[in-house]
């Protein structure tokens, strides 16, 4: 039987990187929702607890939101300084009283194919800041590859021409997502402008879609049933229990063309369907 026989509470952030120098094994313990949670997945046999020493601010600062790796999904979604795009990524967790323990550190840190926030922090093009012995700053992508250190802050540049959007898809409305898609790009009379596209839930963690992006990247909006058509053949998501493949292929490219479309809102052609929730103006 797994179990987690070792853990430890360190009274600072040196402290807890001596820790996990001499332990690499042992895992970073934040608010606990992934790790501690009450079914039969295996547990690390060793954590190091940092949930006190995470700074969970939510700030602007030289242009940028900075928001601590220990604030939680409901200080997200209750601060008006944060995307609406990601506030509304942050309430797809239903449960208040997970949302109030699970935090952004968590978040990246488990690295989920159905991760609510890392979509978004990928289009937003996100930097974390990272104690490793010193202080980095790194793209989301890039720490995510490798995971190594302790993101301490995430760091969206203020960029009030990007339109943002995040959709999910679940079996139910407290369930956790099958398919998720967050997308950001910037409205010109020509069309979608630097569009990023990030979806999970078709591999075994969220990334940026790069064939996607490169497909519409500077054409005006297309309608929802062109989106669709032209995305399913790059998906090559797996069966499990709870899709198909081919559900997964199908719901994937209508989410993304709903994504889009919210994304753009009324901006591009007249014939776009209006924005719906979770946009970012």
């Amino acid at each position: 039987m797994n179990g987690i026989v070792d853990y430890t509470r360190p009274s600072s952030l040196a402290e807890a990187l001596e820790q996990k120098a001499a332990n690499p094994g042992a895992a970073w313990l934040a608010g606990g929702t992934g790790i501690l949670a009450g079914d039969s997945r295996p547990r690390p046999a060793a954590l190091i607890d940092v949930g006190r020493l995470l700074p969970r601010a939510i700030r602007m600062a030289d242009g940028e939101l900075l928001m601590g790796a220990g604030a939680s999904f409901q200080d997200i979604a209750d601060c008006d300084l944060v995307p609406a795009s990601l506030r509304e990524a942050a309430l797809t967790m239903v449960n208040r009283n997970t949302r109030n323990r699970a935090t952004i550190g968590g978040n990246l840190g488990a690295n989920k194919s159905c991760a609510s926030l890392i979509p978004l922090l990928l289009v937003l093009d996100a930097k974390l800041i990272v104690e490793g012995g010193k202080k980095t700053r790194l793209g989301a992508a890039e720490w995510l590859a490798d995971r190594s250190g302790l993101v301490l802050e995430a760091a969206i540049a203020s960029d009030p021409g990007r339109r943002s959007s995040y959709l999910r898809w679940a079996r139910s409305s407290c369930d956790l997502s099958v398919l998720t898609v967050a997308v950001s790009c910037i409205v010109t009379s020509a069309g979608l402008s630097s569009l990023r596209i990030a979806m999970g839930g078709l591999a075994s963690h969220a990334r940026r879609f790069g064939e996607l992006e490169a497909l519409f990247e500077g054409m005006a909006l297309p309608p929802r049933e062109a989106i669709e058509a032209a995305s399913a053949p790059l998906f090559n998501p797996i069966d499990d229990l709870r899709a198909s493949a081919a559900f997964k292929r199908l719901r994937a490219a209508t989410l993304l063309a709903d994504a889009m479309h919210a994304a753009a809102g009324s901006a591009l052609a007249a014939s776009s369907p209006a924005a719906t929730p979770g946009v970012r103006q």
